[in-house]
């Protein structure tokens, strides 16, 4: 040994001792680093396994286990449960303290530089969180389920605090509106507000039964509460605004249209509006007192009769109109209906004689029995009319009755007024045409006679025989009785078809005769000039003393057309003598 020491001495240099002591620190050096480093990595670690540590045991089981073991106390029903998870739950607490114990341990060890130790307890340790997490979570599940009610009533009740907040502040902006019913609405709210504090001393007791009890209660009064808030305004412009301005307009309707002269009695406006106007007091006090279901029903049949009443205001307006237009023209209509029937059988009784007609006195009593219920129906408007104590309304019936019934009896009465008209209207027409054949025939005489015409065939004479001959049979056909209609007629038109025929060839006759005077007048200035005219004029002459007029006229034109061309054609257009007068 001491050979070695000393061999060794002979061989180290002051330079490989430097090495060796250098080579030794570095190893020393290297030993700490990595000791830092693994203790550090540990401490990073413990860290994180304390925070989850820290988040497992955050999980509020304790807080929900005692409400769940509150509730089971209750409620049987929760019981059974809360029993069945009461092992698991000591199992996670017991759980948890031992990790509490492993996580004081690993940090302690560390403390003192065991990191090997330490890894270990913290390898045993993030096992223990685990199970505890995975068990954690199941009891905090079963937890929740046995704790749901609680959960659903806290959200329920969640709502209704946000519904009853925002039905504070719509009273707050509106408040105006509800006049006298505020005070009501306060104490409302003040009532609602302690039965939420009253559930919520159910709920820290873990009376949920209790609790969800006051909880339908809250509701119902909220949602009651809501629905006084939203008919309110519009109930109290109803019963404010609406409707005592309706009572007011009738009113006035009411006395305008009495002023008129119609009968409104029956109605009793007056004591209806008096009565509506204590149900709207009596309405504006529930309002106050925020009875909202039978306040709407009453204004709403209070708003119905108003209009009813407005209507038969109306009504009785327009029936007592209807007549007071109508009535002169209907009986004046009735008495010209009566004298029309009057005629009728004025008319009748003549017609029945002259031309043998039909027998209408089963006809005429009947339209006489329609004719006096006509007239005491008439009789009894004017009397109810002028009485004016019975509704419009109802009179309008009646006056309606007399105004059909006089139409439809006036177009009867005029349908027989046409039938005996017409049997008599061949007659007078017979006898208007007599006179005007009459005065024809005489018109010819006069006219044949003013003219002097130097010769007139016998067949003119013959034929003014004929036309008094055929007058006279119209007037004979007209003397007998009863007349026989359809002879009259035919041979009134064959006196009318000769007599007209006469006049005309007359008429004709005349004017040919003063065209060849005026043309024989005409060429005289010409005779002493030309021979040859003179010739022809007295030609022309003597054919018109013959009584050959169409022949003289022909002689005279053609002869005066020597001296002026076309004088022919001037005096056929014109068919006017005289325009020979303005040649030359």
């Amino acid at each position: 040994m001491d050979t070695f020491i000393n061999n060794l001495l002979n061989v180290m240099t002051p330079q490989l001792v430097l090495y060796i002591v250098a080579a030794l620190l570095a190893i020393i050096i290297l030993t700490v680093v990595l000791k830092g480093m693994k203790k550090r990595s540990l401490k990073s670690g413990l860290v994180d396994l304390e925070t989850r540590y820290n988040e497992i045991k955050g999980i509020p089981l304790a807080f929900k286990f005692n409400k769940a073991v509150a509730l089971s106390r209750v409620n049987e029903a929760m019981l059974a449960r809360v029993n069945e998870c009461q092992p698991s739950f000591d199992s996670v607490q017991e759980s948890l303290k031992e990790c509490g114990v492993l996580l004081a341990e690993a940090d302690d060890l560390l403390y003192v530089h065991k990191n090997k130790a330490a890894s270990k307890k913290m390898e045993q340790l993030q096992k223990n969180l685990e199970e505890s997490e995975k068990a954690a979570q199941e009891v905090n599940r079963v937890l929740d389920e046995i704790l749901e009610q609680e959960s659903e009533q806290r959200t329920q009740i969640n709502v209704l605090k946000e519904r009853f907040r925002s039905i504070k502040k719509m009273f707050a902006e509106n408040r105006s509106a509800y006049h006298q019913s505020d005070e009501y609405i306060e104490k409302r709210m003040d009532a609602i507000e302690k039965k939420f504090s009253l559930f919520e001393e159910w709920m820290f007791a873990s009376e949920f039964d209790k609790a969800h009890e006051q909880q339908e209660e809250i509701a119902r009064d909220v949602r009651e509460l809501g629905d006084q808030l939203h008919a309110l305004p519009n109930l109290y412009e109803q019963a404010r605004g609406v409707l005592p301005k309706a009572i007011d307009e009738i009113g006035l309707r009411y006395a305008q249209t009495r002023n008129k002269g119609v009968y409104l009695d029956h109605l009793e406006v007056q004591k209806n509006l008096d009565i509506i106007s204590d149900q709207l007091k009596e309405c504006i006090a529930k309002l106050r007192t925020g009875i909202v279901t039978d306040v709407k029903e009453n204004l709403n049949a209070m708003g119905e009769r108003l209009l009813n009443l407005q209507d038969l205001i109306t009504r009785e307006d327009e029936a007592y109109s209807e007549m007071q237009d109508g009535m002169e023209k209907t009986v004046q209509r009735v008495r010209q209906v009566n004298e029309e029937f009057e005629t009728i059988e004025q008319l009748y009784q003549r017609v029945n004689e002259r031309f043998g007609f039909e027998d209408w006195s089963t006809r005429l009593k009947k339209a006489q029995e329609q004719l006096d219920a006509l007239n005491l129906l008439k009789r009894k408007v004017e009397r109810t009319a002028m009485e004016n104590v019975v509704a419009a309304s109802t009179q309008l019936m009646d006056y309606r009755e007399l105004v059909k019934s006089v139409e439809l009896f006036g177009k009867d009465v005029e349908k027989m007024h046409q039938l005996l008209s017409s049997a008599c209207s061949d007659e007078e027409r017979a006898k208007k045409q007599l006179v005007k054949l009459q005065l024809i025939l005489n018109e010819v005489r006069l006219k044949t006679a003013c003219h002097r015409l130097p010769s007139i065939s016998s067949q003119y004479r013959c034929d003014l025989a004929q036309g008094e001959k055929l007058i006279g049979r119209v007037k004979s056909v007209l003397a007998h009785s009863p007349l026989d209609v359809q002879a009259l007629n035919a041979d009134l038109q064959e006196a009318i078809d000769f007599v007209y025929q006469l006049y005309n060839n007359a008429n004709n006759l005349v004017g040919i005769a003063i065209m060849v005077e005026n043309a024989i007048v005409f060429g005289n200035r010409y005779r002493s000039s030309y021979p040859e005219i003179d010739s022809e004029l007295t030609r022309a002459e003597l054919s018109f003393q013959n009584g050959e007029y169409t022949k003289a006229l022909k002689i005279a034109i053609q002869c005066i057309e020597k001296m002026h061309p076309g004088i022919y054609e001037k005096l056929i257009k014109t068919n006017d003598p005289s325009i020979m007068n303005q040649v030359g």
